[in-house]
C-alpha cells in the first residue's frame, strides 16, 4: 500500500504540487520532476524483441520453401497415374453418393418417425393427467361464458338502441 502526502512548494518562480509520485505545476530546471528511463523503454524492448523473434522464425522460410517445393516435385510423377484413374473414380463415386445419400435417407426417416412416436406418446401422457382434464373442462366452460356474455351484450346493445330510437321519436 503506497502513501499518499501532497506538499506545495510556492516561491516567485515556483508553483509546484507534489502527490505521491505525480508532479504537477510549472516547472523550472531546479524543480524538474523525476524520470524514470527504465519505464520508459519497455515498449521500446518490446518492439526490439518482437522485430528479433520474426527475424529468427524468417531464418527457417527458405529451409521450408525448398522442402515443399521437393514434395511438390516428387509427386508430380505421380500425377498421370492418377489423371488415368479419374474416370473409374467418378463412376464408383457417383454411385457411393447416392447409396450413402439413400442411407441418409433411410436414416432421417427412421429418426423422424421415432420422434413422432415418441412425441405423440408425451401428449397422450399430458392429455391424460387430471390437471390437463381439468384445465381442458375450465376452459371449454369459460368459452361457453365469454359466448353467453357476447350474446348479453348484443341483446344489451340492440335494447339500448331501440331505447334511444324511442327517446328520439318522442323528441323530435
Amino acid at each position: 500500500m503506497s502513501v499518499t502526502t501532497a506538499k506545495k512548494t510556492t516561491t516567485a518562480d515556483v508553483d509546484v504540487d507534489k502527490t505521491g509520485s505525480t508532479v504537477t505545476g510549472r516547472f523550472t530546471i531546479k524543480n524538474l520532476p523525476t524520470f524514470d528511463v527504465s519505464e520508459a523503454t519497455k515498449p521500446l524492448f518490446a518492439v526490439v524483441g518482437v522485430a528479433d523473434l520474426a527475424i529468427e522464425q524468417a531464418k527457417d522460410v527458405p529451409a521450408d520453401v525448398t522442402a515443399r517445393v521437393n514434395k511438390v516435385q516428387a509427386r508430380l510423377s505421380e500425377v498421370p497415374a492418377q489423371v488415368q484413374a479419374i474416370p473409374a473414380q467418378v463412376k464408383t463415386l457417383r454411385t457411393e453418393v447416392e447409396t450413402r445419400v439413400e442411407k441418409a435417407t433411410e436414416k432421417a426417416t427412421d429418426l423422424y418417425t421415432q420422434l413422432t412416436v415418441r412425441g405423440e406418446r408425451l401428449v397422450t401422457q399430458i392429455r391424460r393427467q387430471p390437471a390437463t382434464e381439468a384445465a381442458i373442462a375450465e376452459g371449454k366452460e369459460a368459452v361457453r361464458k365469454a359466448e353467453a356474455a357476447a350474446v348479453a351484450a348484443k341483446k344489451s346493445a340492440k335494447a339500448g338502441e331501440r331505447a334511444v330510437e324511442d327517446a328520439a321519436a318522442k323528441i323530435g
